[in-house]
Order: structure tokens, then sequence, then C-alpha cells
């Protein structure tokens, strides 16, 4: 039997499939220290051959899980799509990539079968295991929607309090006299989701096969968040056993839903030049991102069509105007006298009746909700324990998180209109995403606008839109489908350079009593446009020229900044951020590749050109430093943005 509704798996030829052979690898980072001297660009700059396996942030990997395989080898692809408020695991098996499993039991779940958990954990006073998922009971004091917090630049719903949940931490911390943070509920939190995934492989492949197996995990991530939220992610996996297996890498959650999506139309249905909004719509975020088709054989290949956007409009907003509506229906006397019991049962009513089935029909004018307990009464519209709710009423606190996820389709459909392309269909993913008047609101407002002969469906919804996501993950660690994507803002490197009084404020200007010149420092050389293309097999190179005393460290700090203004200014202004600090270490750069020079006080100094080079991947950004175009010393990035 599989209980995960896909293909059967067949255990004897995963096992005859596999090479078992053993596999090591090690990481390591720079020193943070600063160096002073003149660093200043080149006049040159390049474009060089990146990757996923760079000395950086956007990859990890580890000594463990499947030590020593041979890199060609099969592998385990583990998809990991970590929500606001549910959270789901899938994996597959490179020897065998049309089956994708998704896991459906769960501790604390009985009987229970769901593609996803709920994101929550309570911590235990006297420092025992926490309980996660569906181990958390009814009304149980525990965290929840604690991923929102990972990027504080999100502003999270009223619902959700950032000062009760540092209380939490600070009066559930154990022995430990330092209280825990968002990161560590995070690395807690993504380590249960680990062990228990561990398990499930153990139990369906044995023990044998799993350790000897690569394992590679691809966990999901908002694309609206910042640089600093996506490592953050990832600083927490490799906080846990994840870092132990072969590697961890993150994907941005419409893409990922793009991947499942449109492979499972594939290929009748794909024309090369089509377009697609990806519209994933989750417990908190909406994300939206556009793809256009740019092959579909021998295999299918997309590129990002324009920026994607996104916003906090998901459905636990639409939880947050039903208890507000009860609240205002009951009056607050009725409302804060309620059993918790009598709450709950209210809530999965909406949650699993109201919400998901809800559509804009005259088939049926009220909908009872359950309110066990509770007194008739027919002013209030109470009768046996039923709340009556019509249709108007439930429509009013659809309205305003539907006319802000109508808000984001309209503007991407706009930038792809704008450059002069025709959308061919919405894919509409997601927890929210599966809601029926949703998707009937999209599909009442963009087929007259979009429809045609060849392509009358304009808002497709997939059956399995709640774990398209987590799906989308393993086809990512199985293959790359998604070519180019769109910068989401405009990236450079400060710098200095010689001064010069009709370019430069003479405020930025400074003596470097190394070369003996004027120089304008907080500079800023732009390298990515906001909107354009990138590719993770194209680093983008920043070229430097960097002078250092004999007593100056070798280890330099460089800031990677960004802007979202139309047009970037050329030094740091209010409009720029630094994204992160860059620290290399350059010890290990041979001496014959410096050059010297002497100045008037016979004070010798050594330069060096050498280039930093980016990667912008799915989800995050990669760093390598090579002189010559050969990779030297290690580069690690602390996210400040």
């Amino acid at each position: 039997m599989n209980p995960s509704g896909g293909p059967e798996l067949n255990i004897s030829r995963l096992l005859k499939e596999a090479r078992l052979s053993e596999y090591s690898s090690t990481t390591g980072s720079g020193s943070p220290a600063s160096s002073p001297g003149l660093k200043g660009l080149s006049s040159s700059s390049g474009t060089g051959s990146g990757g996923e396996a760079g000395a950086g942030t956007g990859t990890a990997a580890g000594n463990g899980g499947a030590a020593g395989a041979d890199p060609s080898s099969h592998r385990l692809i583990v998809g990991v799509d970590f929500g606001t408020t549910y959270s789901g695991v899938a994996w597959g098996y490179t020897g065998s990539p049309q089956d994708i499993h998704v896991i459906q039991s769960w501790p604390g779940g009985i009987n229970l079968t769901s593609p996803k958990v709920p994101s929550k954990i309570a911590y235990e006073r006297d420092g025992s295991p926490p309980k996660w998922g569906f181990q958390v009971k009814p009304f149980q004091n525990c965290i929840e929607c604690f991923k929102l917090f990972l990027d504080p630049q999100q502003k999270p719903p009223d619902f959700v309090s950032l000062p009760n949940i540092q209380a939490q931490l600070r009066t559930t911390s154990g022995l430990s006299t330092t209280p825990r943070t968002i990161i560590d509920v995070v690395r807690d939190y993504l380590q249960m989701l680990y062990d228990h995934t561990m398990t499930t492989l153990t139990r369906a492949l044995g023990k044998t096969f799993v350790e000897n197996t690569r394992i590679e995990w691809v966990l999901t991530c908002p694309a609206v968040w910042s640089d600093k939220s996506k490592h953050a992610t990832l600083m927490a996996a490799e906080r846990t056993g994840m870092a132990r297996c072969f590697q961890i890498r993150l994907i941005s959650e419409p893409e990922a839903a793009a991947l499942y999506t449109l492979k499972s139309i594939q290929p009748g249905n794909l024309q090369v030049g089509d377009n697609f909004v990806v519209c994933d719509a989750g417990g908190g975020t909406v994300d939206l991102i556009s793809y256009e088709v740019t092959r579909t054989q021998p295999s299918l290949q997309l590129k990002e069509s324009v920026t994607g956007t996104g916003d906090l409009c998901g459905s636990a907003f639409l939880n947050r105007r039903f208890e507000e509506f009860v609240k205002q229906r009951l009056g607050p006397a009725l409302y804060y006298s309620m059993k918790e019991r009598t709450k709950l049962a209210a809530l999965k009513s909406w949650e699993e009746y109201v919400k998901r089935v809800f559509v804009d029909g005259e088939d049926q004018d009220v909908f009872p909700i359950q309110f066990p307990g509770l007194p008739d009464d027919e002013v209030l519209g109470i009768d046996c324990g039923f709340m009556s709710v019509t249709r108007e009423e439930i429509q009013g606190i659809f309205e305003p998180i539907i006319q802000e996820v109508v808000k984001l389709v309209d503007g991407q459909i706009n930038s792809v209109t704008a450059k002069g392309k025709q959308v061919t269909a919405i894919l509409l993913v997601g927890g929210f995403g599966s809601s029926e008047y949703l998707f009937s609101r999209l599909k009442s407002k963009y087929t007259p606008m979009l429809a045609t002969p060849v392509h009358p469906d304009v808002v497709l919804q997939p059956v399995d839109a709640w774990t398209a996501v987590v799906r989308g993950a393993v086809i990512r660690g199985m293959e790359t489908i998604v070519q180019t994507r769109r910068s989401r803002h405009h990236y450079g490197v400060k710098y200095w350079e010689y001064y010069d009084e009709t370019r430069h404020d003479p405020a930025h200007r400074y003596w470097d009593t190394t070369r003996e010149r004027w120089l304008a420092e907080n500079q800023i050389k732009w390298y990515i446009a906001k909107g354009s293309e990138v590719s993770e097999d194209k680093s983008i190179s920043f070229p430097f020229y960097i002078t250092f005393e004999s007593h100056h460290s070798r280890i330099l700090v460089d800031e990677l900044v960004a802007c979202d203004s139309v047009v970037p200014p050329s030094c740091i202004t209010d409009e720029v951020v630094t994204v992160c600090k860059l620290r290399s270490d350059l010890t290990d750069v041979p001496k014959h590749l410096y050059t010297t020079g002497r100045n008037s006080k016979d004070v010798e100094y050594e330069g060096l050109h050498f280039t930093m080079e980016m990667s912008v991947l799915s989800a995050s950004l990669v760093f390598e430093l090579r002189v010559n175009g050969v990779r030297y010393g290690k580069v690690t990035a602390d996210f400040v943005q």
C-alpha cells in the first residue's frame, strides 16, 4: 500500500539501481577581521562560470548521509515546504524520478493521514523534548506562525504577537540561562521534521540503503523575503541533522510550485513562448512569479518573465477576519465568555468546511457553522448549536483578502503585457490556492481578459495544489528547469576610487597614507539591475584592486549593497541598504601574484587584483573569491538586510 497516493514504490528496483559507496566532504569559513588599505574597482569586469557548490552561503555540505558515494550515483532528494501555518515533506529517488512521495503520517496524528503538519511547537518548562505538529494539543500554550519573524521587514498579522512569543521563549528555556531566539525555534522545528523524515525513509527503504545513499535537502521559502531572511532559513537548517547530509539548498515557493504544475501538464499543453503567472497562496504569504516556456523538448526549460511580487495576505488572515466577525456578531461579553472548546469547534467548522468549499453561487444562501454549547438566540442567528452565516457575510470576510490577491495578479499580468507578451494562464497553488471561492473569483475576472480559442481555461488549479510546492522542491533536486531569473533589486558593491572634485561629494574625500592620494569613499558600482536576467550558470564578477602594507591583515571586508529605486545612486544614500558584509581570507594567495610599490616615505606596499564572484540562485546567493581565475581562500557572508 502506498499512503502517498502516488505510484507504488519498487524497493527492489531502487536497491538494484543504487550504487552503494562512500562519500565525504567538508566546509569552512573565514575569520571575521577587517583590513585597512586601498581597495578600489579595477577598470575591467567580466563574467565567469558559477554554480551552487561555491565557497559561500547558498549551499551547505556535510560529511554524513552517503559517506563516500560517487558524485554521479543516484541520490535521495528530500523537499521541505516550511510553511507559516503548515509544513510538508516529500521525497524522491533519482533512479525513478517520476515517483514523488509525500509524507502523510505524523507523530501525534494517531490514525490521521495528512500531507501537511501544523507549524507549531510547544516547549516544556522542565527542558524535556518539545511537542510539535499534531503533538500540540488544542489550547496548549505553543508557538506558531514563527516563520514570519525570520523576515523583520514583513509586518506579521495582528493576531501574531512577537512580545508574546518572546515571553514564551524566556519562560521555557529550561536549564539554560539564555532565552531561545526565533532562529532557535526554527532550528528545533526543522530538526523535528528531519528526525521524522529520516525515520520514514528508513522504514520505507531500509537503514543500509539510506545510510549509503547521498541525501540532498531542498527547502522552500517565500520569494518576497529579504536575502537575510533566506540566509537565516538556511543557517537554521544547517544547525540540524540536515547538515550531515550531502547538500542543503533553497528554492523559492512559487518557483517550486511552477516546476510541479508545469511538469504535470507537459508536454501537450505547453508551447514555447507561453507565459504563466504562478500564484502561490499559502497560509501567511501570497507569492507570485511569471515564467515563460523556452523549451519543451527534450526537456522542459523556463525563464522568469518579470520580477516576482508578493505580500502577507494568506488564508491565516481569513481566520482572523472570521474571528472578528464572530466577535462583532456575538458582542464582546458573550464572545469572551465562550468555552475554548466552542471556539475551537467553530474555527474548525470554518476552516475545514466553509472556507474551503464556499463559492459565490445562488444554490446556498446560508452556511451553518458549529458553535456547540451556545444557547439558542434568534437575533444572533444561533439554533441548536449552529450559527447561520449568510453568503453576503462570508463574502465580506473574504473580500479584502481577495482584493489583495487580485492586485498582485494584476501587477504580474501588467508587467508581462508591458514586455509585449501575453499571459497564457494563471496557476493557482498553495493551501489558500485550493479555495473554491478564490478560484472562481480569479476565473470570472481573468477569463474574459485572457482566454483564447487555443487556451480557453486561464486559471488552472492542480489537483495537488496544497502539495505543489513541496513536490516541486523534489523536482528541483532532480533537474534544473528554470534557466534564468529576474533580479528583485539592483545589486552592487561599495568601493573607493580616486577623488575627482567634479564628480564626488567633498564629504566622501579622505587621504590614503599608503598611496598618498585623495580618495572618494562610499562609492557604488552597480552590477545587477533590478529586473535584469541572471543565471545560475554565470556568476557576476566584482573586480577589485587592494593595497597592503606589511602589517596589514590579509582578511578583507567588502559590502554588497542593494537598492530598489528606478535609477540607483552612485554613492551611499538613504535609498541604499547593505545586504551583507563579505569576509575574504587572502592568506593563501601566492606572493608572486601581488604587485609591489613604494611611496615617497619609502614605505613598501603590495597590491592585488582579485574578483568577488556572486551566483544568484533561486532563493540564495553564493560567493567566491578568485585571483587570475583561480579560487583562493574562503568567503563568508554576514547578512544585515
